[in-house]
């Protein structure tokens, strides 16, 4: 009995053996990629400071979920967005108000297996709008919502 035993034992684990080399193969390392967001809302702001979206762009807020989907419906990333900080809207001198039209800019930190440009990013109920390339290295995309 004790022969049978330990040959019982030695398939078992020559099987555990086999079945462990025949694992999944290893998935893409996941990469985190900063991605552009601008918010067209020309507020009345100092530049520089925190904001979100305004007026009818007050769905752009900070912890407001975002999904990147690539063109099937497939989700690749989701989040909620950061705080952004307001940018000038024009390349005008507004040095003696304390207030000028500007941008909100939020900078979205995905992780993703996959490159972000070309896919979209969805925000809450609104329509996809596309991820262009950036120019910027350290940017791996821009959204430019609507």
């Amino acid at each position: 009995m004790n022969q049978r035993r330990a040959l019982l034992l030695s398939m078992a684990m020559l099987g555990a053996t086999i079945a462990g080399g025949c694992s999944d193969p290893p998935t893409a390392p996941v990469k985190t990629q900063v991605i552009r967001l601008t918010v067209p809302d020309w507020n009345l702001r100092p530049p520089g400071t925190s904001c979100a979206g305004a007026g009818p762009y007050r769905f752009a807020h900070p912890e407001a979920p975002y999904v990147i989907e690539d063109g099937n419906g497939r989700e690749i990333a989701r989040g909620t967005l950061p705080t952004g900080t307001s940018e000038k809207a024009m390349d005008v001198d507004f040095s003696k108000v304390r207030r000028e039209p500007t941008l909100c800019v939020m900078l979205l930190k995905v992780k993703a297996v996959e490159q972000v440009e070309g896919h979209v990013l969805v925000l809450e109920d609104r329509p996809a709008v596309p991820i262009k390339k950036s120019d910027a290295p350290d940017i791996a995309g821009e959204v430019v919502v609507s």
